[in-house]
């Protein structure tokens, strides 16, 4: 292969990295403002400016956007928290300061929560798919729980004060995103009532 050949194949590489990010963005932008359902592939290529045909070489339907939506904020999310979070010497810090960044991540990227969140998987493969994505996150925070509580506690018990903080941690995102002005919800406000939920679950007894 040529040089010229070569040169040729990294722009053809970079515009189609190029066009799968707007249309990533595009769809994000779409399904948050107009509703996933009121949404099609030919209204999301044509806010790119691309083809369907070239749309689909990237994404072949509705649900494959929604999943890379959802990777890329789960990606981030993990990331982001062992870069800052992995050397403090506390899990119960990690803990917090996590679910706190889940909150602001969120908060700055409301339609890739949303879609992540809020839109109802096709099928259960599509579902299968978004619980692979969300694996590594939630096994962070499960750790760190596991080592905040009593050495003891029975495997159940992690599991249910882990669903108890994330339904306090989903609802507050969500009213924070969604109801900020009905309930009065600015971000600080909202960290601080998830700190204190989160220091109530933590002090709660553990019993069988």
């Amino acid at each position: 292969m040529t040089e010229t050949e070569i040169a040729e194949e990294k722009r053809k590489f970079k515009a189609g990295e190029d066009l799968r990010s707007r249309l990533l963005d595009a769809a994000s932008r779409l399904f948050g403002k107009e509703g996933y359902d009121s949404v099609s592939i030919r209204r999301i290529a044509d806010e790119v400016g691309c083809s369907q045909m070239a749309m689909y070489r990237h994404f072949p339907d509705k649900e494959s956007l929604i999943r890379h939506l959802c990777t890329e904020l789960y990606r981030q999310f993990t990331i982001q928290v062992h870069e800052r979070f992995d050397h403090l010497p506390d899990p119960r810090e990690r803990l917090r300061l996590a679910l706190r960044h889940f909150v602001l991540l969120s908060a700055r990227n409301p339609h890739h929560y949303r879609l992540t969140f809020l839109v109802p998987a096709i099928d259960a493969q599509a579902q299968e798919m978004r619980n692979d994505a969300a694996s590594s996150a939630i096994a962070y925070f499960r750790q760190n729980l596991r080592l905040a509580l009593p050495r003891h506690t029975p495997e159940c018990l992690v599991e249910e004060r882990l669903h108890q903080i994330f339904a306090v941690l989903h609802g507050t995102t969500v009213m924070l995103i969604n109801h900020a002005r009905v309930y009065h919800l600015s971000r600080d406000a909202a960290l601080r009532q998830l700190d204190t939920a989160f220091d109530i679950f933590l002090k709660a007894p553990i019993s069988e």
